[in-house]
């Protein structure tokens, strides 16, 4: 995947950004290739699904944020969670402190990387309601 200079500068800062929370996980790892770009690849269980190729900064944001609700709603063994359901209030405000903690390390953009966890975090508790 052929990223433009701009977008692969802004998926290197959220990277960057987020360097060690990836780090510290022991499900998933984010890896770049010249020939399909950024991928998502589950190593806890790597034959379970194709890594996920990201082709723009959302698609990072997104896989990220759903980790972090992964983290605060049930603390697992896996990538994979057997059951789903919306957040509690708190469960809420721990998913927003923990993500824009991180997000604060991106100066220019962290109000827009804000606004779109709240909306992630808005379209969570719609698709798990």
């Amino acid at each position: 995947m052929v990223y433009s200079e701009e977008m692969k500068k802004e998926l290197d800062r959220i990277l960057n950004a987020f360097e060690g929370y990836i780090d510290g996980q022991n499900f998933f790892d984010v890896v770049y290739s010249k020939k399909a770009g950024y991928l998502w690849v589950a190593v806890d269980d790597p034959g379970a699904q194709a890594p996920e190729q990201i082709s723009e900064p959302e698609d990072l944001l997104y896989l990220l944020f759903n980790d972090i609700v992964n983290d605060v709603v049930a603390p697992r063994q896996s990538t994979s969670l057997t059951e789903s359901s919306g957040l509690t209030e708190q469960e809420a405000l721990d998913v927003r402190s923990r993500a824009a903690t991180i997000l604060e390390m991106i100066p220019d953009d962290t109000d827009e990387y804000l606004d779109y966890l709240d909306g992630f975090i808005q379209d969570y508790q719609e698709r798990h309601s």
